[in-house]
């Protein structure tokens, strides 16, 4: 849409210019209000004079149509790149001239439908809105933080602590902005090796950190940024720190368990055992009162409990061939004794039948001396 205009917007004689600037600046109006990422918008002809510009609702250091911006960087970047349709600028974090606000534009080069350069469109990012994002640190505890910062180590957006106010003499956060210098190796690092990289380090609070330093070679000025994202080390190990002790409990409590139930085990194994071989000592003794387990008969089909049950009846089948035994003796000497008593009636009347035959001997005798 905006190529349609550039002609009649770089032509103030043309009887459409002020259609044009009407036209493009609710384009851009709309812009503003529907992306909210914008503070300003403007449009530079090709001599770098603004000849549209909208800023956002509150903003009061907007431009006015007429500034010359041909010194600036982001026309001086797309002047030279004005054959290339496609081209974009970004400029670095810097303070605005007055001092007042944190700069930061992107720029890009407009054509018209033939493809002949028009002029340079102009956005000045939202500060606040680009740091809000980067203070987004969902899933970082509460000691988590992120941050820009610049390619000499300066804070680009602000911390999430009071550190600089309540310590580091600062009246406001806002005041570190390009002011105060990160000491982290971890920055340093990614600065000098170009490259991305993970490490524990002391942050500026003097905390130790586990922290994740990008670097981003994203603006056109061959300024890079390294984005920063870290959390106190305490913290990070809070978590594997809780489970490992929750760890070391469940062994401990496990093996508490299995050496119970080992001993109960081992108790049902041994104690039967035991018993039996009290039994048995007591059976060699000559003490068949004790049978089984104090009486009872261990259930179960378990070796033991057939080995208790065997013993058992064993115990009981001695017990009954010895009560067999003793009554069998006591018949056998009841036996005796009636069989001495017959005896001794036997050699009695044995004496009483010697005697009679000696008197009826002695009375023949007599009988027959009496007849000589």
């Amino acid at each position: 849409t905006v190529h349609m205009f550039t002609e009649a917007l770089n032509d103030k004689s043309s009887t459409d210019h002020a259609f044009a600037v009407e036209e493009i600046g609710q384009i851009m109006a709309n812009t503003i209000e529907v992306f909210g990422t914008y503070n300003e918008l403007y449009v530079l002809n090709t001599s770098g004079e603004i000849i549209a510009q909208e800023s956002a609702t509150g903003w009061t250091f907007g431009h006015s149509i007429g500034d010359d911006q041909s010194t600036k960087e982001y026309f001086t970047a797309c002047l030279a790149q004005a054959a290339n349709v496609d081209f974009t600028f970004l400029s670095d974090f810097r303070l605005s001239s007055s001092g007042e606000y944190l700069q930061i534009t992107v720029s890009s080069v407009i054509h018209d439908e033939d493809a002949i350069f028009q002029g340079v469109v102009v956005a000045y990012l939202d500060f606040h809105y680009l740091e809000n994002l980067i203070h987004t640190t969902g899933g970082m505890g509460t000691s988590g933080e992120t941050y820009l910062v610049n390619y000499e180590g300066y804070w680009l957006t602000t911390s999430n602590f009071d550190y600089y106010t309540t310590k580091g003499g600062y009246d406001t956060i806002e005041e570190t902005i390009l002011d105060a210098k990160l000491p982290q190796a971890g920055i340093q690092m990614a600065l000098e090796q170009r490259t991305n990289l993970q490490n524990i380090n002391d942050d500026y609070r003097g905390v130790p950190v586990m922290g994740s330093y990008e670097w981003a070679d994203v603006n056109d000025q061959d300024q890079p940024w390294v984005l920063v994202a870290e959390i106190d080390v305490s913290e990070a190990l809070a978590v594997p720190n809780d489970l490992m002790t929750i760890s070391i409990w469940i062994v401990v409590i496990v093996a508490i368990i299995v050496a119970i139930l080992g001993y109960v085990i081992a108790k049902r194994f041994t104690d039967p055992i035991i018993r039996l071989n009290s039994s048995a000592m007591k059976v060699a003794d000559g003490d068949l009162t004790d049978i089984g387990e104090n009486g009872k008969i261990r259930k179960g089909n378990d070796e033991i409990a057939v080995l208790g049950r065997s013993f058992a009846t064993m115990t009981e089948n001695i017990r009954d061939i010895i009560a067999t035994s003793q009554e069998a003796s006591i018949n056998v000497s009841n036996i005796s004794t009636e069989l001495a008593a017959s005896s001794s009636e036997v050699n009695a009347a044995a004496e009483e039948i010697s005697a009679t035959t000696q008197e009826v001997a002695q009375s023949s005798q007599s009988q027959v001396d009496s007849l000589v």
